[in-house]
């Protein structure tokens, strides 16, 4: 593993309110502040190692102190692997991950399903500038999550670009990106740009609304490639870039650890449909308890 072996006090409390964002708001209130967990971890000295922030996972008796730091691992490591393009361990982050989930109650964690249909899980969010911005999330694919989606909805909206660099690392199953360009105005367009509009939410990480409007921008796609990547792949898609996600491994799980980053510049997120359709309204349910899917996937990878 790739990882580095101490925090500083300082690098702790820059992380606190980034990852605070990946919890539900009731959760902070559950939580203690970050002068005070900083006292907790470091107690009267500037640094501490990984090594001690392991065993304070193991001997912390309050669940939201010990989801936290399970939590600070697993992003902390996966930041600096991507940062210095080392591969990470990804089962030593997810178990940090899964068990950061599983210490606590279900109505702490922010869990909705992706516009294609995955379950989406905020883990860290900083976001003071557009060029420092920097998102990592889990996804989880799985046929029980069908019932949530207007599959045809799904379809039809899937192909988008990002306004940032994006990383996808994966954990377990088959995931699929396919990757396309357009030609505007083609007398051979069957799709037009939309705009994607959300309501307010009730947490800014994860909205539970979209509206995906036409822009009457009429589009020719052409599909350039499509990968399959494995358990410990990855795969990128760079600012602009248009493409679709998927996987391919029912009945069982596809899981990946994804990243958007300001960081290696920005671009333009638009979402591309049919050119017929003028407005679509996709509604995600707020909190799905992710639970069963973490001991799928634990099953999976013969934890």
């Amino acid at each position: 593993m790739q990882q580095i072996d101490k925090i500083s006090r300082e690098d702790f409390l820059a992380l606190y309110e980034p990852l605070m964002k990946g919890y539900s708001e009731s959760f902070k209130y559950k939580l203690k502040t970050d002068q005070f967990l900083a006292n907790i971890i470091f107690q009267d000295k500037d640094q501490t190692t990984i090594e001690n922030l392991h065993s304070l996972t193991i001997t912390e008796i309050d669940p939201y102190i010990k989801s936290f730091i399970l939590r600070l691992l697993s992003v902390r490591e996966l930041i600096h692997c991507r940062d210095n393009n080392l591969p990470p361990d990804l089962r030593t982050i997810w178990d940090y991950v899964a068990n950061s989930i599983t210490a606590i109650s279900t109505e702490y964690t922010i869990s909705s399903i992706g516009s294609q249909g995955f379950l989406s899980i905020p883990l860290y969010k900083s976001d003071k500038s557009l060029e420092e911005f920097d998102f990592l999330r889990l996804h989880i694919w799985d046929d029980s999550l069908n019932e949530y989606m207007d599959q045809k909805k799904c379809n039809d909206f899937s192909i988008h670009s990002h306004t940032f660099n994006a990383k996808s690392w994966i954990i377990t199953g088959k995931v699929i990106n396919d990757r396309y360009d357009y030609e505007k105005d083609s007398e051979y367009s069957a799709h037009s740009f939309f705009e994607v509009k959300y309501n307010d939410s009730i947490n800014e990480v994860n909205q539970h609304t979209s509206k995906a409007i036409n822009k009457n921008v009429n589009a020719q796609l052409t599909q350039l490639s499509q990968e399959v990547h494995f358990a410990n792949g990855f795969y990128e898609i760079e600012a602009s870039k248009l493409h679709k996600s998927g996987h391919l491994n029912s009945p069982f799980c596809s899981a990946t650890f994804f990243s958007f980053t300001g960081k290696e510049g920005l671009g333009e997120s638009f979402v591309i449909g049919p050119k017929e359709i003028q407005e679509s309204e996709i509604n995600r349910k707020t909190i799905i308890d992710p639970t069963n899917l973490i001991e799928k996937i634990n099953k999976q990878i013969g934890q």
